[in-house]
């Protein structure tokens, strides 16, 4: 099983990189205009404007930040904990544990590892877009739709090794089999179409926050060239939304996708109560 997990998880992250790589179409493609762009050429000239670093650059900052993390967090870990942080990572994956565990139930628990990941990788994705000068990658369609495929090609992945191939096929053939010819195509284009559903919902999401916070920090500067100085940034309450609203997405995407593995795990349990 952790071996599974282990390769849905190296799927997932490598086309959450690549496939935006191919998508590149140019080498600054940021959500968040640099903050310089807003103001005119004769206030700073073209010459000094900087790049923010784009959706690439972002995708393995993220990747290399969580692996660093994992195995500085993980390499001294003891029986009992001893410290506040091993105590709090230990809730955070705990809790993770328990309630994705108490969805995928007992016989699915054992892919609590699969979704966790996402739903880890997904929500430092979408915090990045906190940090000055940082894009969220999710706020991207490209990211998205990566993410998305690689939850449903997990999917199937489980389904297969519950179901085997025959019963795999027996659920998209649906029930009675002499509609078969025609629930197969209609099942085959729903199961693709999830990989959509969920990109499409985490990135506009995502992307209309960053939205609001430019046209926010659009407005702050027009308040400040007006030799206006605003006691708080208008941008700032937007960005604690921002926090609820990455927790959120990245817990929306999760349990989707494990509703959409308890699924198969349904049928196949149905399918030995019936043959018993």
């Amino acid at each position: 099983m952790k071996k599974l997990s282990f390769i849905c998880l190296v799927v997932g992250l490598s086309l959450a990189i690549v496939v935006p790589s191919f998508a590149a179409d140019n080498g600054h493609r940021s959500l968040l205009s640099p903050i310089s762009r807003l103001l005119p050429d004769e206030i700073i000239p073209e010459p000094t404007r900087w790049h923010q670093p784009d959706l690439i650059p972002n995708t393995y900052f993220a990747v290399l930040v969580l692996v660093l993390f994992f195995i500085f967090a993980t390499r001294k870990l003891k029986r009992i904990p001893e410290g506040k942080g091993q105590t709090l990572l230990e809730m955070f994956v705990g809790g993770i544990m328990d309630f994705f565990g108490e969805i995928l139930g007992d016989h699915g628990k054992k892919y609590v590892p699969f979704v966790g990941s996402f739903f880890i990788f997904i929500l430092f994705l979408n915090y990045l877009g906190v940090i000055p000068g940082l894009q969220p990658p999710t706020a991207d369609l490209n990211t998205t739709l990566a993410l998305g495929i690689a939850a449903v090609l997990g999917v199937q992945i489980i389904a297969i090794k519950e179901n085997g191939i025959g019963g795999y096929l027996r659920h998209l053939v649906g029930d009675p089999p002499w509609l078969g010819f025609l629930m197969f195509p209609l099942e085959v284009v729903a199961q693709l179409s999830r990989a959509g559903s969920l990109a499409v919902r985490l990135f506009g999401n995502i992307f209309g926050e960053k939205a609001v916070v430019i046209e926010l920090t659009k407005l702050g500067l027009l308040v400040l060239i007006a030799d206006a100085i605003p006691i708080i940034p208008l941008q700032v309450p937007m960005l604690f939304f921002g926090l609820f609203a990455g927790f959120l997405q990245a817990f929306v995407f999760t349990i989707l996708t494990s509703i959409y593995i308890v699924l198969f795990i349904e049928h196949h349990d149905d399918a030995h109560e019936a043959h018993h």
